[in-house]
């Protein structure tokens, strides 16, 4: 039956099964179980299979299922490949991806089974997982500019916080994260260890940095460990390297890569969120407050100056970046986790520090997570299975990430302290801003700071802030009413 209702999924998203998985052994599946429904029955967990990396064991019985977890997932942002294999490969990520499906079902008696969608409509496959009561998606890696709010706000979401079998107070899951997106103390979306992140970071040119050496009092990872590394710091780096040749086509420059997105990931970094709950507890949008003005006016005056400058070659909304990282031209850019990899296909030895702080005086670095987020679906066959599984998922991830950061950087961990120590930051400090991920109940706000520091543009903050705000918490407004209704 559920393998029927797969392939009636798999149809909706417009997708195609692989044969080697058609016989999928559902047999074990327990009574159907909807989101009002499920107990937690736990006892202690008496598996061995751990790291030393791995956190305390998940208090979960050893269990045998016989069952299929099925994990949708939202392509473009989150490769398959990341996430799960259908078989062990050479290279490092995909063994640990493997031997994490392996643990899980000789653990719980749970097969692993994804697929991935990379066009706008792919939620469709996961309403339709509820509506038509098919089972058919365990799992969903969602994106934050595909109606999330929409998924929210119309009842389509288990909560976390009522799942069997999760424990939110384990290390690996980012409670704090989670908080940050909980409506009236209900999570909806989840973030843990299994999340392999596609947040932003600034890439430099380590030959090029070199260079300059002089003109640094110390190190940019040391800037970095001495939360120096300030938003002025980047800038007044980014003028060093600037040489002019003649054109475009032959200049070196400080700053290179594409304004449109990654832009806002300075917000964040810079501790100004879009929406914040007010002191009458509504969301309201939070970036122009008489709080954070005076910092945000600040920060965009110096990002469009960097824009518009001499010394950054910033294309405001092309993905063609016309000086692109690899040309060895430029010394630091904007790049995504997932994008490092490219980087290794070119003779560019590059280095990767977190977006900078504010100022000296900010004590934490903050990255923007554009990436996908969990989702359980409101109609589920079997929940303690679905939450177990989630929960293994995450404690068993501690290898994966290792395994990740080893294909990031394109050599063994060890030979690269420095940048995995970046990254080990840049995991630790990643959060999202509730505006960011409910962007379609937030008006049209989200890209604020690229267009107010395009010139061309033809906005200004003041004006951008007026024109926006009023309708922005009104829709803000009216989206927690509904999901208020639609989870009593």
């Amino acid at each position: 039956m559920k393998l029927k209702l797969k392939i009636l999924a798999l149809i909706l998203a417009i997708l195609s099964v692989f044969s080697v998985f058609a016989a999928c052994d559902n047999s074990g599946s327990s009574e159907e179980t909807t989101a009002s429904e499920g107990g937690n029955q736990t006892s202690e967990q008496t598996s061995e299979q751990t790291t030393e990396a791995a956190p305390d064991v998940p208090d979960i019985e050893k269990n045998n299922y016989d069952d299929t977890f099925y994990l949708y997932l939202e392509g473009s942002c989150n490769p398959i490949g990341n996430y799960w294999v259908e078989e062990s490969g050479n290279d490092v990520l995909s063994a640990a991806l493997f031997a994490r499906q392996e643990d899980i079902r000789n653990y719980l008696g749970v097969e692993l089974y994804a697929w991935y969608n990379t066009e706008e409509d792919y939620s469709e496959a996961f309403k339709n997982s509820v509506k038509t009561k098919s089972g058919a998606i365990d799992l969903m890696m969602t994106h934050v500019s595909i109606n999330v709010a929409g998924l929210v706000s119309d009842g389509f979401l288990y909560q976390f916080n009522d799942m069997p079998g999760i424990d939110l107070d384990a290390d690996y899951w980012n409670q704090e994260f989670m908080d940050s997106l909980a409506i009236n103390d209900m999570y909806f979306l989840g973030f843990s260890d299994f999340n392999i992140l596609d947040t932003h970071v600034i890439a430099f040119n380590k030959a090029l940095l070199e260079k300059y050496d002089d003109a640094l009092d110390k190190s940019i990872y040391q800037m970095v460990d001495d939360y120096e590394w300030t938003i002025d710091q980047m800038i007044d780096l980014a003028k060093v390297a600037y040489i002019n040749n003649g054109s475009v086509d032959k200049n070196q420059y400080g700053f290179t890569g594409l304004q449109w997105v990654p832009w806002c990931g300075f917000l964040e970094g810079c501790g100004i969120n879009l929406v914040e709950i007010n002191d009458q507890g509504n969301y309201e949008v939070s970036f122009y407050n008489e709080e954070t003005k005076d910092k945000t006016i600040d920060l965009v005056g110096k990002l469009k100056d960097l824009a518009s400058s001499d010394y950054a070659c910033v294309d405001y909304w092309s993905f063609d970046i016309t000086v692109p990282f690899t040309s060895n031209r430029a010394l630091m850019t904007l790049s995504s986790t997932n994008q490092l990899t490219e980087y290794l296909n070119y003779d560019t030895d590059f280095g990767i520090v977190p977006y900078p702080l504010y100022d000296t005086n900010q004590t934490e670095y903050h990255s923007l997570q554009w990436g996908g987020y969990l989702a359980i679906p409101a109609y589920l066959e079997n929940a303690e299975m679905v939450g177990e599984t989630i929960e293994m998922l995450a404690y068993y991830s501690a290898d994966v990430k290792v395994a990740f950061y080893q294909k990031l950087l394109g050599k063994q961990v060890a030979d690269n302290p420095d940048d995995r120590r970046m990254l080990e930051i840049v995991w630790d400090s990643v959060c999202t801003d509730f505006g960011q991920t409910f962007e379609n109940a937030a008006g049209d706000i989200l890209y604020m700071l690229p267009y107010v520091t395009c010139e061309t543009s033809g906005y200004e903050l003041a004006g951008y802030y007026d024109g926006k705000a009023g309708a922005a918490n009104k829709s803000l407004e009216n989206f927690v009413k509904r999901v208020l209704k639609k989870n009593k």
